[in-house]
């Protein structure tokens, strides 16, 4: 039997994206319990710090780390996508503006993707100035999605890690605050990053490189294991 050229001849892969990470505390979970090897499949900087704030002043004691604004601006482009988990610390009255001050740093450095991790919702998260930081982060999600919808950021895409996270699987992921990340949650995060690049640049999820485009992790029907997201001792 003939046999036609898309028999014969491998799929050829888009190349692995290159990828700025910015984070605050949570993200920052990554780094403080050595779960980089979980971000897979793609080239990265990850520059993660206590308390960033996205386009307003970070708060803590001095010297407070560079917003998010800052820190994309000062990294070593180009890059194909900037992934953002911060803002917990940024109340819904600046969260509108400083999307689009991230939005237009991240094009700055030659993006044209801006994965932003939603908030965490359901929790009386105390921020640093004392105020309870619930209404803001569902406000802050509000925003996100309005905005994506409305096509005014047409790089912006929003990963709904609230969701993602909710359940059972929090329970093991997530530290008492509801924000923070456990060692596994670290870890999962980092899956779930690395996946969504992985379906957004169009190649197989880095757990299957000989397998179909990874799907939108958001509409898994299940969370990876225990098993799956910690790496053999």
């Amino acid at each position: 039997d003939e046999r036609s050229d898309s028999d014969s001849e491998p799929a050829v892969l888009p190349s692995p994206p290159r990828a700025l990470l910015v984070g605050d505390s949570t993200l920052l979970a990554v780094e403080t319990y050595a779960a980089t090897d979980g971000l897979q499949g793609f080239s990265h900087d990850l520059d993660v710090a206590s308390c960033r704030t996205l386009g307003v002043a970070s708060c803590g004691e001095p010297p407070r780390p560079p917003n998010a604004v800052e820190t994309i601006r000062a990294a070593t482009g180009p890059y194909d996508i900037v992934v953002v988990m911060a803002g917990y610390d940024e109340w819904w009255t600046s969260f509108p503006q400083s999307l689009e001050q991230v939005a237009a740093a991240a094009r700055e450095v030659g993006s044209q993707t801006l994965l932003f991790l939603n908030f965490r919702e359901g929790f009386g998260y105390v921020a640093p100035d004392g105020r309870i930081a619930t209404e803001a982060f569902e406000r802050n999600n509000e925003t996100l999605e309005r905005i994506a919808g409305s096509g005014a950021l047409p790089e912006l895409v929003v990963a709904d890690w609230s969701g993602y996270s909710a359940g059972d699987v929090g329970d093991d992921w997530l530290a008492d605050d509801g924000i923070h990340l456990t060692p596994l949650g670290a870890w999962a995060v980092g899956d779930y990053i690395s996946r969504w690049i992985a379906h957004l640049s169009g190649r197989p999820c880095p757990t299957m490189p000989d397998g179909p485009t990874c799907e939108n992790p958001d509409l898994a029907p299940d969370r990876p294991s225990r098993d799956v997201l910690l790496p053999d001792p």
